[in-house]
């Protein structure tokens, strides 16, 4: 692993998340971390890793439809299960995220090589490594940024031309502010008000805004979950 930024900075951060997951009962062994976004029957979130795990053969299927190899940096990355499943799909992968134990889980579980590297940095403040990508990737993780705007104004540059940004795997808003007003209430409820404050959301003009477009769900599906691409010209 790549340690950038310090992380003595982000230690309460990391601290308040992993509590909140964990009442959640969010916190994923290695062994189901094996099997992501695939997972047991009787899993209390089934029916979520169902929905992402159509979402990830749907965008997998995107990737394979440019036909040729693809230098990929996965921003959110997490414990790094989508990371390593499109590294083993043939694609140059760094999975980047601010939480450590999880980079830990997703090294030791997933482990090393010259085609998938786990970094330790925050995108918006650090500099990453010279790279150019041709993908860069936030699954289920845009929301631990404030402003679509300045999130990609910062990662554009780390694109090739024609190159693209896509939020996957979350919610995008007509009316943000009572969105916010149900999670602060959900976070209250577990005792964790705080959380609130690192969730963000955005809403469907400032995506448009930002020059993306809606890849799904079509006006036939049923699906809470959107995935927009923006594309550098």
């Amino acid at each position: 692993m790549q340690i950038i930024a310090d992380p003595k900075k982000y230690t309460e951060k990391e601290q308040l998340y992993f509590e909140v997951r964990n009442k959640e009962g969010r916190i994923i062994t290695d062994d189901l971390l094996r099997l992501l976004p695939y997972v047991p029957q009787d899993n209390p979130y089934k029916s979520e890793w169902n929905l992402r795990a159509k979402n990830y053969e749907k965008f997998t299927a995107h990737l394979k439809s440019k036909n040729k190899s693809l230098n990929i940096l996965d921003i959110g990355c997490g414990n790094g299960w989508m990371t390593n499943r499109l590294n083993k799909e043939g694609y140059k992968i760094t999975g980047l995220d601010l939480n450590m134990a999880e980079l830990l889980q997703a090294e030791k579980v997933f482990g090393e090589s010259d085609t998938l590297q786990w970094v330790y940095a925050d995108v918006m403040t650090d500099v990453l490594p010279s790279d150019k990508y041709d993908i860069i990737l936030f699954s289920a993780s845009c929301q631990y940024f404030e402003d679509v705007q300045q999130l990609t104004d910062k990662v554009k540059a780390y694109l090739h031309t024609g190159g693209e940004i896509h939020f996957t795997d979350s919610i995008f808003y007509k009316n943000p502010q009572e969105a916010k007003a149900r999670s602060l209430a959900y976070y209250t409820k577990l005792c964790y008000p705080d959380m609130a404050a690192y969730y963000h959301h955005h809403s469907i003009k400032s995506l448009k805004g930002a020059g993306y477009k809606k890849v799904a769900p079509g006006f036939f599906e049923k699906s809470v979950l959107q995935w927009w691409m923006y594309t550098k010209e």
